[in-house]
């Protein structure tokens, strides 16, 4: 009892430090570089590279002309922001070049020239639905490591795609989610709308490495409190035509719009948060034998241009899509060849076209010759028979084969793949009764998980059970953004920084041994390390404040 009372009598507590130099709202705070610094982002598009073992900028500079929806840590050397003006960016900011920034925070001056890290990529985006976007390393990355055999350049391929990254962000479509790998900015995959349910527009995506399956997926939430899974096909050769996800979880645990969702390290489980009051916990379902087939083998060229949504479902979610044009000149193509043969290729379905002179088409001869060039220029209109009344009632080219065809009707569609996933319930929900929690972020050990209130509070729940451990409470208006740092192990900081140490440049080009630390620099060093190994949270508010907690 005496305990009890003692523990009910301490101070509630208070934040470490807190960081001040935004003039507006924050909307993004990241750990990056292993806690050795803290990236935040508010409503005006600046944003601050701040240096956690002296609590000062390394960088400032306005990223966009909105307000920042999300930033992310491409390793080892950049730093992707997304912002509300359309843009998604990736700059270059190497460690070598934090001194030729500039260090005066917005608070200080927002008129003033500052410099910017170097822009490497630039993707127009959606916007209109507040949803950031996700990034996590290319899957293919995984399969190819694990693929047996020589390969020519493999390891120099390996290299190329072991750096690149894939990135989801909204698409065109509020309802859809389009993603794109980097370096080569290529639309590698296209999770479509559930067809079953009216979801609402995309609130919230994660992209996450499912490592029981060793894939890939999209998990998304949306306007309707629904929550859907989506698995990525892995990229098996350079083609131009991007993949569906498929769909292989739905459940609706909100009855508000979801504003946050995160998964957990094995991506094995996830959790949203929502406008209502409740935090739910979802466990992705163990993937059948017909889906592990079928992501092993890239999808077909006729199953992308005739996707469950009709053949307009590619071309409505936007972004730079290259069409192959041998596809579409292949029929024509081979149609001609097969005249001599009286064996046309034909899409499946079909009624093989008529080989009588009254209804062969004009214009595919005995000569094997090349088609002409796609044109939607006007053109004059072929004299190919005496009888007028035959020009306009005998189809001509590819039309032939178009109206010789069977009625759509007769034709059923390939039943989609999503079609066969029902609404399930969440594994797990809690009510907190705090409604407007947003930003849900995991803990990198997966035991806790965070979230920032509309009421000013920031709160911890414990992962397996869902409950609230900690209530953290210091600012004065609403919580936006929260993370969390990352759980360290000693000897492996210990080692990063020995080895950083070493491999210092020379004073002098001539191959002397670095000069040795001392004094200011060890200890320095290890202060740094000291923060690293801490149990960090950090929260941005509509203040402009950013408070930094050590936790348990």
């Amino acid at each position: 009892m005496a305990n009890e009372r003692q523990a009910s009598a301490l101070a509630p507590a208070q934040p470490a430090y807190i960081l001040r130099g935004h003039t507006s709202q924050i909307h993004s705070v990241q750990f990056v570089r292993q806690n050795r610094r803290l990236l935040t982002g508010d409503a005006d598009g600046w944003v601050v590279y701040w240096r956690l073992e002296s609590k000062r900028p390394l960088a400032v500079w306005r990223a966009h002309d909105a307000t920042i929806l999300g930033t992310a840590e491409w390793p080892s050397d950049r730093l992707i922001t997304h912002g509300r003006d359309n843009t998604l960016r990736i700059w270059q900011l190497r460690a070598t070049d934090e001194d030729v920034f500039s260090t005066v925070l917005p608070a200080d001056g927002a008129s003033l020239h500052r410099p910017k890290p170097w822009l490497l990529h630039t993707l127009p985006v959606n916007t209109l639905n507040f949803c950031a976007f996700s990034m996590c390393p290319e899957q293919y990355a995984f399969d190819q490591r694990r693929r047996p055999g020589p390969t020519p350049d493999r390891d120099a391929a390996l290299a190329r795609v072991s750096d690149s990254i894939i990135v989801a962000v909204p698409a065109r479509d509020d309802k859809k989610i389009e993603v794109y790998q980097f370096p080569d900015e290529k639309l590698v995959s296209v999770v479509p709308r559930v067809e079953s349910k009216d979801t609402g527009m995309v609130m919230a995506v994660k992209l996450a490495h499912h490592n029981p399956s060793n894939a890939a997926m999209v998990i998304a939430g949306y306007e309707g409190g629904f929550t859907a899974v989506y698995l990525l096909r892995p990229q098996r050769t350079a083609k131009s035509i991007p993949d569906f996800a498929q769909l292989i979880y739905l459940s609706q645990p909100h009855a508000q719009p979801i504003l946050s969702l995160d998964a957990s390290p094995d991506a094995k489980t996830y959790f949203t948060s929502a406008a209502d009051a409740l935090i739910s916990a979802h466990r992705i379902p163990e993937l059948p034998l017909n889906i592990q087939a079928d992501s092993t083998t890239p999808m077909g060229a006729d199953r992308l241009l005739a996707p469950a949504g009709g053949p307009k479902e590619l071309e409505s979610s936007g972004g730079p899509i290259t069409r192959d044009e041998p596809s579409q000149t292949v029929d024509t193509g081979s149609a001609a060849r097969g005249k001599k043969s009286n064996q046309p290729d034909e899409p499946a379905g079909a009624v093989p076209p008529s080989t009588s002179p009254s209804t062969s088409p004009v214009g595919l001869g005995d000569t094997a010759a090349e088609p002409p060039p796609l044109s939607f220029s006007k053109q004059p209109v072929a004299q190919g028979s005496s009888n007028s009344n035959s020009s306009f009632t005998k189809p001509a080219g590819l039309s032939a084969l178009l109206s010789s065809a069977a009625p759509p009707s007769k034709v059923k569609p390939a039943t989609p793949a999503s079609s066969s996933v029902q609404v399930q319930p969440p594994y797990k929900m809690a009510q907190t009764r705090h409604a407007g929690q947003q930003s849900l972020r995991i803990r990198s050990d997966g035991r806790l998980l965070v979230t920032g209130g509309w009421d000013s509070r920031v709160r911890i729940y414990s992962s397996k059970t869902l409950k609230e451990v900690a209530v953290l409470k210091w600012h004065k208006e609403g919580v936006y953004a929260v993370d969390f740092g990352c759980i360290l192990d000693p000897a492996s900081v210990g080692e990063h920084s020995r080895q950083k140490s070493a491999d210092l440049p020379p004073e002098a080009g001539d191959g002397r041994v670095a000069p040795r630390e001392h004094g200011l620099g060890r200890l320095q060093r290890q202060r740094e390390e000291r923060m690293q190994l801490k149990h960090w949270v950090a929260a941005g508010a509509k203040d402009g404040k950013i408070s930094l907690w050590e936790v348990f």
